[in-house]
């Protein structure tokens, strides 16, 4: 190498400013910080070697040659590594809290019976290196999560069965009526009839009226059988309650940009971890949504983005902390906690709703060096 550098370094002359091509300066930089390098790797030995046969004359300028090539190697980053591939699958659990009008009753039921439920998200991404540790990346991916609603019913079902008792009641009652006539009967009766003398010479017979009362009584018995029908009506109530669980979803086109520090130095080890924030904007596709007419009958109906109460393009922020493990020199693998919230209601402002989504998740990656 020294020998390389003395061809391409005659003099000191050659050093000036401007004496040298671009080209042959750059070589011959290039050259110069391999050697360096070189001499750098050859003294940590020599010192390794001295350290362990317990002399180690100059520990300082040993410190001093580590922290001089960890500047250096900071400086001397490959161009060709600095770019990368990311892919992400991120299964998630949303929660969800919904705001609007007091007295909308369809407002009010989903407020207490709407939960968020699980969602998913993917993502490939594109990643520039700044420095070792610090790098951007941005890209495209896809959202989808949604909700539960359960809403119960209760209906309650009278049956009435009439019960009839009839009861018969026997009366006996007694009647006495009198009655009398009068009438004229002729009784006969002897007539003496005298002679001259006065003597009895025969005896006629003579009818003489008299009235007679004729005294009648009657009585009379009689029996009455009354029949009395009591109806009683039975009602029997069941209460019936049922639960239909509709879900509503909603699905983003999401464009993600993000900033990553990687927390271990590289190069010390296959596995380091890094922390990464973010946005996204999230551009909606369509889904589904729970509509009523009456308050009482509930039914699910698809969205577009034209028709729907829904945002068109929304803002979301995002932040994970990542645990990687580097299968080769150019593939890794990691897995990170993420959480993800919305910035803007997903409802438009003239609906008078405001519903913002807060997810987390595990997600899963692939990183692929170019």
């Amino acid at each position: 190498m020294e020998r390389q550098t003395l061809v391409q370094l005659p003099s000191i002359a050659t050093l000036a400013p401007g004496s040298l091509p671009a080209d042959s300066r750059t070589a011959l930089l290039t050259t110069l910080r391999s050697e360096r390098a070189e001499l750098f790797r050859l003294q940590r030995r020599t010192d390794s070697l001295l350290l362990a046969l317990g002399d180690l004359p100059s520990a300082p300028q040993l410190a001093r040659a580590d922290t001089t090539q960890q500047r250096e190697s900071k400086d001397q980053l490959p161009k060709n590594n600095r770019w990368s591939l990311l892919l992400t699958a991120t299964p998630e659990q949303n929660a969800l809290a919904l705001q609007g009008p007091e007295g909308d009753s369809l407002t009010l039921l989903r407020r207490n019976h709407e939960t968020g439920r699980a969602g998913f998200s993917a993502g490939l991404l594109a990643e520039y290196k700044l420095t070792p540790r610090l790098s951007v990346g941005g890209g495209v991916g896809y959202t989808a999560f949604g909700a539960d609603l359960r809403i119960t019913n209760k209906t309650t079902d009278l049956q009435v069965r009439y019960d009839s008792v009839t009861t018969t009641t026997v009366g006996v009652f007694s009647s006495t009526h009198h009655t009398y006539s009068i009438r004229i009967v002729q009784t006969p009766q002897l007539s003496p009839v005298f002679n001259a003398n006065g003597q009895v010479i025969r005896y006629d017979t003579v009818y003489v009226p008299r009235q007679d009362t004729v005294f009648t009584t009657t009585v009379q018995h009689d029996t009455v059988r009354t029949n009395k029908t009591t109806v009683t009506p039975n009602i029997t109530k069941k209460e019936t309650l049922t639960t239909k669980l509709f879900q509503p979803n909603y699905r983003f086109f999401t464009v993600p940009v993000l900033l990553r520090y990687r927390l271990a130095t590289p190069g010390t080890s296959r596995l380091w971890t890094d922390v990464a924030v973010g946005a996204q904007l999230q551009f909606f596709l369509g889904g589904t949504q729970v509509a009523t007419d009456d308050g009482e009958h509930f039914r699910t109906e698809k969205i577009t983005v034209a028709s729907s109460p829904f945002r068109a393009l929304n803002v979301a922020l995002s932040g994970s902390l990542a645990l990687n493990y580097a299968l080769t020199p150019r593939l890794s693998v990691s897995v990170a906690p993420s959480m993800r919230w919305q910035a803007l209601s997903l409802y438009k402002p003239e609906t008078g709703l405001r519903q913002q989504a807060t997810s987390t998740g595990l997600m899963f990656g692939v990183r692929f060096g170019l």
